[in-house]
């Protein structure tokens, strides 16, 4: 809050001096004082020495005073020894605007006592420098220092009084008195508004580590925390824009509270290179500013709001930063202030960091799951749909040579649009979202891998051959080597083989595939090897590159091979066939 102060007034100043008593800030009523305490008098301090709250004691302390001393006004203000100035806490019959006003050293009458340490006792207000109220340029004035701990300043007293009241040594005396009582009364409630300030902290600590496992999406986050911290400390505002990032960082304002939650109902940007919220964000570093006025770095916002100070805390996680709480009001910020909210700002950019952290995993785990439906589509339906479009393209001439064969291959092509229409069911049953069945993941629901748990691995490789190319190439297995596996490695390791041998039966040109499975140590080994055309592996890798949809099929098997803590390796030449190699170490899959 600005004043509005004038040049002191020419001629001749009479201005009476006194020098108090020293006196310590907390103590029983001397001896010599008692003299002095009439009824009244004491029953006023009893009556204050009760308050503990400290702007209504302030207010009831400068009433008193006034009552006390026949004086018509008065104000008292509270020394704030970081910028030496004193800031008026409480008024009687002044505008309220005098309220908030910092004095200076002989800044008016305040200041003057601000800066001798002395009673002043003037017959004139309009005599002293840089006056505030013009208008009581004729009243009588006194000021007394509050003594504060060890003899230093507390506080100042200022009461006028209109002509011809003056003021004089009685009153003094008087107010002497009585600001040395009223120091202990405002010493207690400082000391109350603090232990009270403490415990508003911790409820508000409690109240910000609640909302911070329940879960939200920063955005909500920041914005019930700025809340929070209105509510519990009453700042005048509060906002905590969060951070982004570009080709410019900014700062995006949309966390508001207190008189800024009605100021900007729309939210709002700022480059992090603006004001003193954008300094702790781009150097890490708490911001105090006890006076936005003097510091060029303080941005106004577009409605004038009364502020003088501002606090800046960024919210940090190692050299990670989120954002900042942004607090201003027109008490100057402390360390108290500062370590708690630093807290605040530390629980806040863990939850952050926990949120963005879950949703990178959401979107890892959905990425997967479009990953593995990608492979059953092109393991089940693409085979067996491959399948159906080579042999309906020999069904014709098949037909006209022996129609018992081209009957053979209607049948076939009838059981692998079954087997496919099986396999997209299953599919469509696990993209169902009230799907209960506990299966969405389990591949053995399936038409093709079921048959691998009830007739075991090579048996189930054997009847796919059939379906699948019941008349060529000719298919050998030999697992004489190999010895069976638990039902979940086998149904992976069947998805893998039929992979490699729908490849070799549809691109190949093979007319012969051998499958190999063994048992080494311990390892597994299955092999897929065809006598087809072949194809060089750095054009294919050079190909897929540029053609995304190719490849998936190569792709899908050495992912396969991955999850089981093995290889998938392929081996070919053009013209001298191809090789699939899969290789586990058993103790990779205990299961």
């Amino acid at each position: 809050m600005s004043s509005h102060r004038t040049q002191a007034n020419s001629g001749p100043v009479t201005i009476r001096l006194e020098v108090p008593e020293p006196a310590p800030a907390v103590a029983p009523e001397a001896p010599h004082e008692s003299a002095h305490l009439s009824e009244p008098f004491s029953s006023i301090l009893e009556e204050i020495a009760s308050e503990l709250e400290l702007r209504p004691l302030l207010t009831s302390i400068i009433t008193r005073a006034c009552g006390l001393l026949g004086a018509d006004d008065g104000a008292i203000g509270l020394y704030e020894p970081r910028r030496h100035v004193v800031q008026i806490e409480a008024v009687h019959h002044l505008p309220e605007t005098e309220l908030g006003i910092e004095f200076e050293p002989n800044e008016g009458l305040v200041g003057r006592v601000l800066a001798t340490g002395k009673a002043v006792i003037l017959d004139n207000y309009g005599e002293l420098d840089r006056i505030t109220l013009p208008e009581h340029t004729g009243n009588a004035v006194i000021g007394v220092p509050i003594p504060g701990p060890s003899g230093g300043l507390l506080g100042v007293f200022g009461i006028g009084a209109r002509p011809p009241r003056k003021f004089g040594q009685s009153d003094l005396a008087t107010l002497r008195l009585f600001a040395r009582h009223a120091a202990i009364a405002i010493q207690n409630a400082m000391r109350y508004g603090r232990e009270q300030r403490r415990t508003e902290r911790m409820m508000l600590i409690a109240s910000i580590a609640r909302v911070i496992t329940s879960g939200l999406e920063p955005e909500e986050l920041v914005a019930t925390a700025a809340q929070a911290i209105h509510n519990h400390l009453g700042y005048r505002n509060v906002v905590i824009p969060l951070l982004y990032r570009g080709e410019e960082d900014y700062l995006l304002f949309r966390a508001h509270a207190g008189a800024y939650q009605d100021i900007f109902e729309q939210p709002f940007r700022m480059p992090v290179t603006k004001g003193i919220t954008g300094a702790a964000v781009t150097t890490g570093e708490v911001q105090i500013v006890n006076d936005v006025r003097k510091d060029p770095r303080y941005v106004a916002p577009p409605m004038p709001v009364n502020v003088r100070t501002e606090l800046a805390v960024p919210i940090m996680l190692g050299d990670e930063v989120f954002g900042c709480i942004n607090l201003e009001g027109l008490n100057p910020f402390d360390e108290d202030d500062v370590a708690s909210i630093q807290i605040i700002a530390d629980h806040i950019a863990v939850a952050i960091k926990n949120a963005r952290l879950t949703s990178e995993a959401r979107q890892a785990a959905v990425m997967r799951e479009r990953q593995r439906l990608a492979r059953d589509l092109h393991d089940a339906v693409s085979q067996a749909l491959s399948s159906i479009s080579l042999m309906s393209q020999s069904l014709v001439s098949a037909w006209r040579r022996d129609p018992a064969e081209g009957e053979r291959r209607a049948r076939r092509i009838e059981e692998l649009a079954r087997l496919a229409f099986s396999e997209m069911r299953a599919l469509l049953r696990e993209l169902r979202p009230d799907s209960v069945s506990g299966d969405s993941a389990d591949s053995t629901s399936r038409v093709g891998v079921a048959d691998v748990k009830r007739m075991g691995l090579a048996a189930a490789l054997q009847r796919f051959a059939v379906v699948l190319a019941p008349q060529t190439p000719s298919i050998r297995l030999d697992f004489a080597a190999y010895r069976s596996q638990q039902p979940g490695l086998e149904e992976s390791l069947y998805l893998i083989c039929r992979e490699a041998l729908s490849n070799a039966i549809r691109h190949s040109g093979a007319n012969r595939v051998d499958i190999c499975g063994r048992l080494d140590a311990d390892v597994l080994s299955l092999s897929v090897r065809d006598n087809g055309r072949g194809f060089d592996l750095a054009e294919r890798a050079a190909a897929d590159a540029d053609r995304t949809e190719q490849g998936i099929g190569l792709q899908t098997m050495s992912e396969r091979a991955a999850v089981l803590g093995g290889v998938c390796e392929i081996r070919s030449q053009p013209g001298e066939g191809t090789t699939v190699c899969i290789r586990i170490p058993l103790l990779a899959n205990p299961s």
